[in-house]
């Protein structure tokens, strides 16, 4: 299955920026690359990021009607045509004059395999379908520095995306991998290279975009494709793509969400190979939190498919990766519920709300007694805030498993969701025995009630992830909430709590937090 609005798609800006003036095409540097150009003139994007000249050829192609004149005349057809797909047919003949050409399937683009005459299937496979795997592995690498990068993802980095994976597969299997396919090592050191470059200015910033138009250079001919849609080594290196892309919001001003679709591309077309302990299920989960994490900061809703068994809904006993994940799952039902479906009549969203709202408390009481935290001291509301650590404004709660954070801190963001849109409120004082005096009253007092509950959970969400810094993503998380909910804080020690975690998350791990500062401060009238 071909990517979603084309392999181009990917191709996005690096950087985003206010032009007065654009030009027609693209210039030449991105024309060669196979880039999409932003076309801002005198200097697009990617070359100012690059710090090289701008070139472009000055050619206007102009399209026009082509009007034939009367006397044209034409090559007569039958009315009936038969068209006869004779490509692979051709293909096999040149490359087999002798006939002993094998029959060629999807499969000739899975991992490479040896074939009885010693050869492996790459070597003989369609010459119309891209390559994606070396004959053997590149360890050990030629330079010091890739190989510093390559540990950094493996020691930094893997954490942020086997938050609910037992058997860790973007540390041990992704690396492991990474040394016969070169789209995927090539997205490693990308991600390495960036988060790098974020945290250090003295780092060489265009590094990372060098490995990035090398993975793009090998990656988008490959997904135009249907058979290597299917391959979960590409599906990993897409997933760490979609990393370096968040990250990259701080250099392009914008999130492009360019790899979403292609995560969702890869979700319809492995469905059926979306099975517990594979690599494509840990990509999924991967790619579902990056999925809430756009929906959450854009107020939409999920728009990954989770009409798949993977996706669990139950509350039966299982692990507590399992339990994590089906708060994950739960989180975007919810979503989807706020930002989606809007035409649903109200008794239908009535009803789904209340199937939400029991099953988020369900899950809640039927946690296993090892999800629990290992240690927990609630805030006081009243205490101040001391410099620099978040201090009493947030509950302090442990855990010992990154998938206790995660699954948490999820199953309260699916509550917050759900809190704002109580039908209850609205009908809370709409009885007929009730005065308006009452009624008002009434009203008030549920609202007001929902409000404390909103500052409860938010302030429980960052708690855990100042708790367990030890997995950045709880940080990540809780920026989340912030983002989402950060403006209903009034008093000052809680936002000066709150801009702590965003500056301390950009500090340390690197991800941009600055538009959220900045639309934190404005709702607080902090700025104008």
């Amino acid at each position: 299955m071909p990517l979603p609005g084309g392999p181009a798609a990917l191709a996005c800006p690096a950087t985003a920026r206010v032009a007065s003036k654009r030009s027609s095409t693209g210039c030449e540097n991105c024309r060669e690359q196979h880039l999409k150009c932003d076309r801002v003139t005198p200097t697009c994007g990617r070359c100012l990021v690059a710090k090289r000249p701008c070139r472009r050829t000055g050619l206007k192609i102009r399209v026009t009607q082509t009007e034939y004149g009367v006397q044209q005349r034409w090559i007569k057809t039958p009315r009936r045509l038969e068209f006869v797909d004779e490509t692979r047919s051709v293909i096999q003949e040149a490359q087999h004059p002798d006939g002993s050409g094998a029959d060629l399937d999807e499969a000739e683009c899975a991992w490479p395999m040896a074939s009885s005459d010693g050869k492996t299937r790459a070597e003989t496979a369609d010459a119309s379908k891209p390559r994606i795997y070396l004959d053997r592995p590149v360890w050990p690498l030629n330079k010091a520095d890739e190989a510093g990068l390559f540990r950094h993802f493996v020691q930094e980095l893997a954490i942020w995306l086997d938050l609910c994976d037992s058997q860790r597969s973007f540390e041990t299997m992704v690396p492991r991998r990474a040394g016969t396919c070169p789209v995927l090592l090539n997205a490693i050191l990308a991600l390495a290279a960036r988060h790098q470059s974020n945290k250090d200015s003295g780092f060489d910033e265009l590094l990372a975009n060098r490995y990035h138009q090398r993975c793009l250079r090998d990656l988008i001919p490959l997904l135009s494709h249907a058979a290597t849609v299917k391959d979960e080594n590409l599906f990993a290196a897409t997933i760490i793509l979609r990393v370096l892309e968040e990250m990259e919001v701080k250099t392009m001003g914008t999130d492009y969400k360019s790899y979403l679709s292609v995560t969702h591309a890869f979700v319809e077309r492995a469905s059926d190979s979306l099975v517990p302990g594979t690599l494509s299920a840990a990509c999924f989960w991967v790619g579902l939190r990056q999925e809430i994490y756009k929906a959450m900061m854009g107020q939409t809703a999920v728009r990954m498919s989770l009409h798949h068994a993977l996706a669990d809904r139950s509350l039966a006993d299982a692990d507590d990766c399992t339990w994590a994940n089906r708060a994950v799952v739960h989180c975007a039902d919810v979503l989807n519920h706020c930002f989606g479906h809007q035409a649903d009549r109200w008794a239908q969203r009535f009803q789904r709300w209340g199937e939400l709202k029991r099953w988020n408390e369900s899950w809640h009481e039927r946690l296993p007694p090892s999800c629990l935290p290992i240690y927990c001291e609630e805030a006081e509301a009243e205490a101040g805030v001391e410099a620099g650590d978040g201090g009493p404004a947030f509950p302090e709660v442990w855990y010992h498993s990154s998938c206790h954070v995660i699954g948490m801190q999820h199953q309260l963001l699916a509550e917050l969701f759900l809190t704002r849109v109580d039908p209850t409120v609205e009908t809370a004082g709409s009885q007929a025995t009730l005065s308006e005096e009452e009624e008002s009253r009434m009203s008030l007092r549920t609202g007001w009630h929902h409000r404390l509950r909103e500052l409860e959970l938010v302030r429980r969400v960052c708690g855990i992830g100042v708790g367990n810094q030890w997995t950045p993503p709880g940080m990540f998380t809780a920026c989340m909430a912030i983002a989402a909910f950060g403006d209903r804080f009034v008093e000052r020690s809680d936002q000066e709590a709150m801009l702590d975690i965003l500056k301390t998350t950009e500090k340390r791990h690197a991800r941009p937090t600055e538009h959220v500062q900045e639309l934190m401060k404005k709702s607080w009238g902090w700025i104008s």
